[in-house]
């Protein structure tokens, strides 16, 4: 197939569209809610009961599947937090207030140039699409920060059943599209699982290097999102794993 364009082009999740909170960070955001509510506790039993909640998610999350499930488990989370919290004193904590302040400090950023990187794209003719290595949560993270009516389809390892590097994953993101392997271009800051991935299985990717480090020999490389669309959008965007362009070299 020969088009002027890729059929579509696939960003990774986190650290590519979006990322965790880092400023502050969960634990500094918890230590600050518990504060304001009149709590004055030794901050090491605050953090304490805050790991205790992320290992009770990690060992959950995997079977939410729609937005009621995700509230459950928003609930459950904050039961086991306030109960690895202990005494509160004189201050009685609501369980819904807890579990919407743990979700406010885990909720997940949309990086500034992902809306900007999208939108070029679409406006090529071009569907923008996700590939990502995530749980069932990833269509209800996407919506809870707005992409989720931009990015069609939404490809991720749960239900395909494999994750990056894995060729399967690359392969159900082009069936998705009903394209070639070769029709396709990632975006993806990972090396391993988004370059090495998609290089094996022959799609054409750009590595997005954020902090500017240079990337492996005949990689494309750009330091936002927008230039990666850019260079995923050229004419010679079926080379870009080839080449070793950078958006910078290119300007």
């Amino acid at each position: 197939m020969t088009t002027s364009h890729p059929a579509a082009v696939f960003f990774d999740a986190y650290g590519t569209l979006i990322h965790f909170p880092e400023d502050p960070s969960p634990f500094d955001y918890m230590a600050d809610t518990l504060r304001r509510a009149g709590i004055d506790l030794p901050r090491a039993r605050v953090d304490d009961a805050l790991h205790a909640e992320m290992r009770y998610y990690k060992a959950h999350y995997a079977s939410v599947r729609t937005a009621d499930d995700l509230e459950r488990l928003r609930i459950e989370d904050a039961r086991v937090y306030l109960e690895a919290l202990g005494d509160t004193g004189p201050v009685d904590l609501d369980l819904n207030h807890v579990a919407d302040e743990l979700a406010a400090a885990f909720e997940s950023r949309v990086l500034p140039d992902a809306r900007p990187a999208i939108d070029l794209v679409q406006a090529a003719g071009v569907r923008a699409g996700v590939l990502s290595n995530f749980s069932y949560l990833l269509p209800l993270v996407l919506d809870e920060v707005g992409l989720g009516d931009a990015l069609d389809p939404v490809v991720f390892s749960a239900a395909v059943g494999a994750e990056k590097p894995d060729p399967r994953i690359f392969a159900a993101a082009a069936a998705a599209v009903d394209a070639d392997l070769a029709d396709c271009v990632l975006i993806g800051d990972d090396l391993q699982n988004d370059v090495a991935g998609a290089q094996r299985c022959g799609m054409p990717v750009v590595w997005l290097s954020r902090d500017g480090s240079a990337g492996p020999s005949g990689v494309a490389v750009a330091r936002n999102l927008v230039d990666a669309a850019r260079l995923a959008l050229e004419p010679g965007w079926r080379d870009l794993s080839l080449g070793g362009r950078t958006a910078a070299a290119d300007a």
